[in-house]
């Protein structure tokens, strides 16, 4: 059923998506490094890419199905190779953030990826975490990261790389997760090293309902015990599941732009973005992998805006569920709210919106 309505982005909407403060929870930094520094590591890391030129890395973002998806971002991911190169994307990162007015970002970053190249995951956290903090020093835009473990390579590696996550807690590690191949490997196997994870404490969320059916979340809310649960558009089929959402105050990180590129959904036009917004379920919007899916988060504001009829009422909802949703202490998701909300309510007067 068609949801999706087209409309004209008003100048006053399209200033205030500009301007407005907002958090982002869903996002990779694999994803989101630029083309040009993608080249650049992958040549000064000797690392051979199917690609020569950033025409060549957009080519190679044509996906056809999430499989290849995951597959290309597997071999991207290759030319990280150390401390010093997550230092510069995470670096970079911070200053696309600042440019979009995001106050706070969670990142994840992909554990097994390094682990088995066999590198020092201790060097990969803290290259990243002196990249986040230049950032924080420079443009103000705070960072958490998380570890989110594809699910495909098992349980037990799972535990190990746990391990690396708590130790590096210091170092801005805020959250577990996982992802990767959802169809073949379901959340529940990965129970206890979520619970090892809370009992350390992590926050917790997951990839699920992305392109398997509600099951993959309940297993995600009951056996996982998440906070968030990464996309979970396919909660608009099961009712019961949109009432335990709602009532339990479990947000859904949404990112519709991926969500097509990837097929999850056929199109946007197909996207429960709004209906999962009207059913009252909590849910932030996101961009998952930028760069790879050429998007942003303005982008993503703009475009819930003009084809799913979002209000500035409603833009200012999902920020503000946003900065209560994030891995924070709670004295400081409380502050960041405050500092959005009055920054909106002066924009929001100065616009006339």
């Amino acid at each position: 059923m068609a949801v999706s309505t087209q409309q004209q982005l008003l100048p006053e909407i399209d200033e205030f998506v500009t301007r407005m403060p907002k958090v982002e929870l869903h996002l990779h930094l694999e994803g989101a490094i630029r083309p040009s520094t993608l080249l650049a590591l992958a040549e000064r890391n000797d690392v051979d890419l199917p690609a020569r030129d950033e025409a060549g890395v957009a080519q190679l973002f044509n996906y056809h199905n999430f499989h290849e998806f995951l597959t290309i971002f597997m071999v991207l991911a290759r030319s990280l190779t150390t401390g010093r190169d997550f230092e510069q994307v995470a670096y970079e990162l911070g200053e696309d953030l600042a440019k979009q007015r995001v106050r706070y970002a969670e990142v994840m970053i992909s554990p097994v990826q390094y682990h088995r190249r066999a590198l020092d995951l201790d060097e990969v956290v803290q290259g990243a975490a002196s990249g986040f903090a230049r950032a924080t020093r420079e443009y103000g835009v705070r960072f958490g990261l998380v570890f989110d473990y594809g699910r495909q390579f098992g349980v037990e590696l799972a535990w190990q790389l746990l391990e690396h996550a708590i130790r590096n807690m210091p170092y801005g590690v805020v959250g577990w997760s996982i992802g990767g191949d959802e169809i073949n490997h379901p959340p529940e196997p990965f129970a206890g090293v979520f619970a090892a994870a809370r009992r350390a404490g992590l926050q917790v969320m997951a990839h699920a309902g992305e392109v398997v059916g509600p099951a993959s979340v309940w297993g995600a809310i009951d056996a996982l015990g998440v906070r968030r649960v990464g996309h979970g558009i396919r909660s608009i089929d099961d009712p019961e599941l949109i009432t335990a959402l709602r009532m339990r105050n479990i947000v859904l990180d949404v990112c519709p732009t991926s969500n097509v590129r990837t097929g999850a959904v056929s199109g946007l036009d197909a996207h429960p973005l709004r209906r999962l917004f009207d059913a009252g379920v909590p849910l932030t919007i996101n961009t998952d992998d930028p760069v790879f899916f050429n998007t942003t988060l303005c982008n993503e504001y703009r475009m819930a805006t003009r084809l799913f009829g979002f209000t500035a009422d409603d833009l200012t909802r999902i920020a503000l569920t946003g900065a209560h949703a994030a891995f924070l202490p709670e004295t400081d998701s409380l502050a960041l709210a405050h500092e959005l909300e009055e920054e909106i309510a002066g924009l929001r007067a100065e616009l006339g919106i």
